[in-house]
C-alpha cells in the first residue's frame, strides 16, 4: 500500500533545502512546533485544557491536562511527546492530544520535559519519572483517582514511557516508580537505542523523519560516555518482562523505527504480555500531526484513538 498523499507531500517539504536538522536548533524547534498548527487536527470544542506548573524536588515542571467535557473517562494517560528528545512540546502535539482526549474519551496529561542538548540523557527520563510520581501522588486532587492511570508517548516519548513503565532505567534515576502504570500506549516508539535496524536504511531519506535527523537526535541526547548505559535502558533489551503493563502499540510502514517496533511487539507477545498492536501500512513517522487536510490520515488517527476506547471498554 502506498504512503498517504498528504504525508508524502509533507515529507518532501520537510526535506527542501539542507534538511531540518542542519538548521539552527531554535529554527528547527519553531518549524516542528508549527507543523501542528499548519497541518494538525486543531482544538476540539469538547475538550478542555488546563496548564499547571508543579514542583518536583528543586525544579518546576509544566504539565497540560486535557479533559473531555461531556463524558466521564475511565482512563487517564500521562503522555510524553516525541521529537528525539531534542524538539517538541505542548505546541507540537496540541492537536493530537486534543483529538485523542476527545475521540478516545480519556484524560490526557502532557509533560513539558527538558530537552537535549541543554539536558542530555538521563535528564528527560528523570523529568518523566518525577512527573509520573507527582500525578499519581495528586490523583485525588486532579480528580482522576477513580480512573485507570497509564502512560504513553510517541517516538522518543514512547521510549520515555516504555523505559519508565517497564522500569529499565536501573539505578540511573533518583527515585522509583511509586505506582505502576496500568497500561502503556506507544506510537512508533524508539525502543532500540543502538540504532541498527534495517528500516533506518530503507526509509532513511525523503520522509518526515530521516536517518540524518535520527543521528542528529541521538548525538544531541546521548553523551558518548553514557552511550553504553543508555543502550542498556532500551526496552527491546529488557530481560524481565514481569513489570510490563498492558501494552497498546502502533507502528507505521514507512518509518525508520518500523523494524524495531515490530520486533518489540514480537518480544512482548513471546513474553505473554497483553499486547494490542496496530500496524498502519500507509503511514509514516509523524503522521499524527498531518490530519488537517487528509481524510485518509484522519481515518488512521481515529483507528489509533479507537485502541484506547476499546481498552477502556474492556477493563
Amino acid at each position: 500500500m502506498k504512503l498517504i498523499t498528504g504525508q508524502r507531500i509533507l515529507g518532501k517539504l520537510s526535506n527542501v533545502g539542507p534538511g531540518l536538522s542542519r538548521l539552527p536548533l531554535g529554527t528547527f524547534r519553531f518549524i516542528y512546533n508549527s507543523f501542528d498548527q499548519l497541518f494538525g487536527s486543531g482544538s476540539r470544542p469538547d475538550v478542555s485544557t488546563e496548564n499547571l506548573s508543579v514542583s518536583v524536588g528543586e525544579r518546576e515542571l509544566d504539565i497540560r491536562i486535557y479533559r473531555p467535557t461531556k463524558t466521564e473517562p475511565k482512563l487517564t494517560m500521562v503522555y510524553f511527546h516525541g521529537g528525539g528528545y531534542v524538539i517538541g512540546g505542548f505546541k507540537s502535539h496540541h492537536g493530537f492530544c486534543s483529538l485523542l482526549a476527545g475521540q478516545a474519551n480519556i484524560n490526557l496529561i502532557t509533560v513539558d520535559y527538558r530537552l537535549a542538548p541543554e539536558s542530555q540523557f538521563p535528564g528527560p527520563l528523570q523529568d518523566g519519572l518525577d512527573a509520573w510520581n507527582w500525578v499519581t501522588d495528586h490523583a485525588a486532587e486532579l480528580g482522576i483517582s477513580q480512573t485507570k492511570i497509564g502512560m504513553g508517548g510517541d517516538s522518543a516519548g514512547g521510549n520515555l514511557a516504555a523505559v519508565l513503565s517497564m522500569q529499565t532505567f536501573g539505578d540511573l534515576l533518583d527515585g522509583d516508580v511509586k505506582v505502576a502504570p496500568v497500561f502503556q500506549f506507544l506510537l512508533y516508539p524508539w525502543v532500540d537505542m543502538s540504532g541498527e535496524s534495517d528500516s533506518i536504511q530503507r526509509f532513511g531519506q525523503g520522509l518526515i523523519l530521516t536517518q540524518e535527523t535520527m543521528t542528529f537526535f541521538r548525538d544531541a541526547y546521548l553523551p558518548k560516555a553514557l552511550e553504553p548505559q543508555a543502550i542498556k535502558t532500551s526496552p527491546i533489551l529488557c530481560e524481565d518482562m514481569s513489570l510490563t503493563p498492558d501494552t497498546m502499540i502502533v507502528t507505521a510502514e514507512y518509518d525508520v523505527l518500523r523494524d524495531e517496533g515490530l520486533a518489540f511487539v514480537d518480544k512482548l507477545q513471546q513474553a505473554q504480555v497483553s499486547v494490542s498492536h496496530l500496524h498502519l501500512p500507509d503511514c509514516t513517522h509523524g503522521f499524527i500531526s498531518t490530519g488537517k487536510f487528509s481524510s485518509a490520515t484522519r481515518k488512521r488517527l481515529n483507528e489509533v484513538a479507537a485502541m484506547l476506547d476499546k481498552y477502556a471498554a474492556n477493563i
